[in-house]
């Protein structure tokens, strides 16, 4: 225990609230009690947050205990019971998605900094071993964090330094009341296989492997760190306008690229990332080496294109055409706008300056034909629109629903943000209106 309360004394936690996630199992009853213990010396004030699973008939009664302690011991209580899951089913992840709800809740309520959670040493090693058998990242490798910050207060796990084995001892020898869930040894759980089976193997070779685990834990970590910082730095080099730039990226070490491209792939999947896994990694990185122009397939209806030395990821899905007549301001599919801006500043492709006299009016924008051509400005002649999105650098997957403005006679006047075609009149000074792509 000596090792858990020095852990606790640096937390500089003296004169706050804290939250304390009590089940009501053996592992958060001693954490409770060891709260309890330097409540006065800390000048703590505690409140007990505690989950009603509502999925075994004890529940009930492990509920009214818990409070019941806390009002022996003059804690606060709030308390959860999960009525129902989302389509009668509980999953684990579900569960562990309203827990963490609630104590963000009651953080909230209270003011506190800390949620103290009661993980033990015996967790750290399932955790691993089960990170090590489905694969992970160098940081899911290391299990859990002691102190992790990912939810906007500290999440504390001061039980790492003890085996399920010496809570439960500790707990017998003072007498302390805590609950016994029977599905903790139901081997159909895979937690509990690894418990069952692997754990005491590996106790038998040394009785303090769990300590051994902290220190691999502490080296993935420390690791972890180091390797994000660096991935942070070169992120902003190698990532721009959406896309990778290839060949800067593959100058750069292995690890630092696999952890821009996840980095990458978690902003574009958002909460879909758990599609990806290191074969989709794999599979990135190895068209990346060849840097030839493709694209590929990829989880939840997106496409991997590689063209022009970049790479991004894309919607897979079937450009619908269309046409629309405006005269002063137009939305477009791909979310920008064109507008009749005459006050504009700007002289770049995304602004054009035109002749109300030279064309005819209204205006219209519509997707790429085949056979589009423009007469493009300062050139002789007219030039066909794909040979000027080749030259433009415009990805394939862009082109068919690319908008191109026309006048109501279909000349094509303006590819935006592209090319102007011979009716810009900027440099004559002979225009009397200014679209702009937006």
């Amino acid at each position: 225990m000596n090792y858990v309360y020095q852990f606790i004394e640096k937390l500089n936690i003296k004169n706050t609230t804290v939250v304390a996630a009590i089940s009501g199992g053996p592992d958060s009853m001693l954490l409770l009690d060891t709260l309890i213990s330097i409540k006065e010396k800390l000048n703590l004030k505690i409140v007990v947050a505690h989950v009603h699973h509502n999925l075994r008939k004890e529940s009930d009664y492990e509920a009214v205990e818990v409070e019941k302690f806390c009002r022996e011991n003059d804690l606060v209580f709030e308390m959860k019971k999960i009525e129902e899951y989302p389509n009668g089913k509980f999953s684990e992840e579900v569960a562990r998605k309203i827990r963490y709800e609630f104590f963000d809740e009651v953080v909230s309520k209270y003011g506190a900094d800390v949620l103290f959670t009661a993980h033990h040493g015996d967790d750290l090693i399932e955790t691993v071993l089960m990170r090590l058998t489905r694969g992970s990242n160098l940081k899911g490798y290391a299990g859990f964090e002691r102190i992790s910050n990912d939810r906007g207060y500290k999440i504390v796990r001061p039980l790492v330094y003890l085996t399920k084995q010496e809570i439960v001892e500790e707990l017998d020898k003072k007498g302390i009341w805590y609950a016994v869930d029977m599905s903790n040894g139901d081997t159909k759980y895979t937690r509990n296989r690894y418990r069952k089976n692997i754990l005491p193997e590996l106790k038998n070779e040394n009785s303090n492997v769990h300590l051994k685990f902290i220190d691999f834990n502490e080296k993935l970590l420390m690791a972890n760190d180091f390797i994000v910082k660096e991935t942070n730095k070169k992120y902003k080099e190698i990532v721009s306008d959406d896309s990778i730039i290839i060949d800067k990226f593959n100058g750069l070490d292995k690890i630092i690229k696999i952890n821009i491209l996840e980095k990458y792939l978690k902003i574009i999947y958002k909460e879909g990332i758990t599609l990806i896994d290191n074969r989709h990694i794999s599979i990135i990185l190895e068209y990346l080496e060849s840097s030839t122009n493709t694209i590929f397939d990829l989880p939840h209806n997106k496409k991997g294109i590689i063209e022009y030395n970049k790479f991004k990821i894309g919607e897979s899905k079937i450009s619908e055409n269309y046409e629309y007549e405006f005269t002063d301001y137009v939305e477009l599919p791909n979310g920008k706008k064109i507008v009749v801006d005459n006050s504009t500043p700007l002289t770049s492709n995304y602004v054009i300056h035109l002749n109300s006299k030279d064309i005819k009016l209204p205006f219209h924008v519509k997707n790429y034909k085949p056979g589009d051509r423009m007469s493009v400005k300062n050139m002789l002649g007219s030039k066909k629109v794909s040979d000027i999105f080749i030259d433009s650098k415009i990805s394939k997957e862009l082109r068919d629903s690319y908008p191109i403005v026309t006048d109501d006679t279909g000349k094509i006047i303006w590819i935006p943000g592209v090319k102007k075609s011979k009716f810009d009149m900027k440099k004559q000074g002979n225009y009397d209106i200014i679209l702009k792509y937006d």
